[in-house]
């Protein structure tokens, strides 16, 4: 995991435990319906940031750990874990490239907003087939704008945040997991109508960088002016934004 990625969201940790997309109850119900864990799980969330994820599934499985590569993200999961008593939650850090776990270790896998930052995205994938049980299942959420889009947002994206590598396609998604070894049984897009003033705050862009980075997706052309369909409300900039959702399984 490249040292930037530490280097950049160690200093707004915090941001990312009150984000609107990351804590949003909504957001989160979505994250177990997917993955449907079940009471004697033990849970992998990896790339956990500040625990959100790791917090929702914590109510309905054993135990769940929650890894991340950034010590700081880890240090606000700990304090939402000490302030709210939760008991069944660890905190692990490590990278989703070369997890520190045995072969079949987990129940459950799950990764949320993380793998666009990932260098290696096959040898993540093989990472997550590694060190899931067999017969057992794994959810990945992550940014998946269309083709036409995903250009115009790829600037946006490393300009906003140099960790990030690139977004796939929901398509993408499918092929890699089935090369990994995994059956895909559901993989799915979902676009959100995108506040992008939060967004921006949530890695603290400077003003006039987030205002030149505005201008990149209002003047989109053709077919990604047409699916990122850019306005102004009250004066604050939405777009849309698309995220992908697929659950996978590990054959017996």
């Amino acid at each position: 995991m490249p040292d930037d990625v530490r280097s950049r969201f160690a200093p707004v940790a915090a941001n990312y435990a009150r984000s609107t997309f990351h804590a949003s109850t909504e957001r989160l119900q979505e994250v177990l319906d997917l993955a449907k864990p079940r009471p004697g799980d033990l849970a992998l969330d990896v790339a956990t940031g500040t625990g959100n994820t790791a917090f929702a599934l914590a109510p309905y499985v054993r135990r769940v750990i929650g890894l991340d590569v950034t010590r700081e993200m880890l240090d606000q999961a700990r304090r939402i874990t000490a302030e709210n008593a939760i008991k069944n939650v660890d905190w692990v850090i490590g990278d989703a490239m070369a997890l520190p776990f045995q072969d079949e270790t987990f129940d459950l896998y799950t990764v949320r907003a993380a793998p666009h930052h990932f260098a290696d995205v096959d040898a993540f994938l093989r990472e997550a087939f590694r060190v899931l049980k067999r017969d057992r299942d794994a959810a990945f959420i992550d940014c998946a704008p269309p083709a036409a889009a995903r250009e115009v947002l790829h600037e946006v994206e490393v300009r906003r945040d140099p960790s990030h590598v690139r977004s796939l396609t929901v398509d993408e998604w499918a092929e890699r997991l089935e090369r990994a070894g995994f059956d895909v049984e559901l993989a799915t897009i979902r676009e959100l109508d995108w506040d992008y003033d939060e967004w921006m705050k949530n890695m603290a862009v400077a003003p006039h960088l987030a205002d030149e980075l505005a201008g990149v997706i209002e003047a989109a052309q053709g077919d990604a002016l047409t699916q990122l369909h850019p306005v102004r409300r009250e004066g604050r900039l939405r777009h849309a934004y698309w995220h992908c959702l697929v659950r996978a399984h590990k054959r017996g």
